[in-house]
C-alpha cells in the first residue's frame, strides 16, 4: 500500500515538473524520496541603492545558491573580496552544484522584481556578496525567504526580507 502511494506521488511530481530541466526533476524526486524540507525558497529580489553607494561607484552583487553543503561551508568563510577573486574558479569547479546571479548596481538605482530561477529544488543555502571598494566582509546569508530587498548603502549593504 505504501509503495503504491509513493508511486502516485512520484508520478504526480513528474507531471508537474514536465516543463523543468532534467536536473530540477531529478532533484525534486530525490527531495521527495528523502522527505528533506527545502532550505532555499528565494524567487525574487529587489535592489535599492543610495545616492552615495560605494562612494558613487557601481557595486557588483552576486546571489549565490549552493547545492552542496561543503561548498556552502567554504563560501561562508570568505569575505567578498576573496569570493570575487575566486568566483570564476568556484563556478568552474562546482558546475551543477551552484547558481550565481549577478547584477551591477549604480548609485540611486532601483531594480524591482528581479527573478531568481533555481536549477534545482533542494538548495543548501543562499549567500549575497557585494563588491565594495573598501575592505569588509560584504557577505550576508539569506534565510528561507521567498523575496528580499538588497539595500546597498555607502559602506555596506543589508538584506531585508519582504513579508507576504
Amino acid at each position: 500500500m505504501a509503495g503504491k502511494k509513493i508511486f502516485w506521488i512520484l508520478a504526480l511530481c513528474s507531471i508537474v515538473l514536465v516543463g523543468c530541466g532534467a536536473d530540477a526533476v531529478t532533484s525534486a524526486i530525490k527531495s521527495a524520496i528523502s522527505m528533506q524540507p527545502a532550505k532555499v525558497w528565494l524567487e525574487k529580489v529587489h535592489f535599492k541603492a543610495t545616492d552615495d553607494v560605494n562612494d558613487t561607484s557601481p557595486v557588483t552583487v552576486h546571489i549565490v545558491v549552493c547545492y552542496k553543503p561543503d561548498l556552502l561551508a567554504d563560501l561562508v568563510k570568505m569575505d567578498a573580496d576573496t569570493y570575487f577573486q575566486k568566483a570564476d574558479q568556484i563556478k568552474t569547479d562546482n558546475a551543477g552544484q551552484i547558481d550565481v546571479f549577478s547584477w551591477d548596481v549604480i548609485r540611486g538605482q532601483r531594480l524591482n522584481d528581479q527573478p531568481i530561477t533555481l536549477s534545482k529544488v533542494s538548495g543548501e543555502g543562499v549567500l549575497v556578496f557585494a563588491r565594495y571598494s573598501i575592505p569588509g566582509p560584504h557577505r550576508i546569508a539569506v534565510a528561507d525567504d521567498k523575496e528580499i530587498i538588497i539595500q546597498l548603502e555607502k559602506l555596506d549593504f543589508k538584506v531585508i526580507p519582504v513579508k507576504q
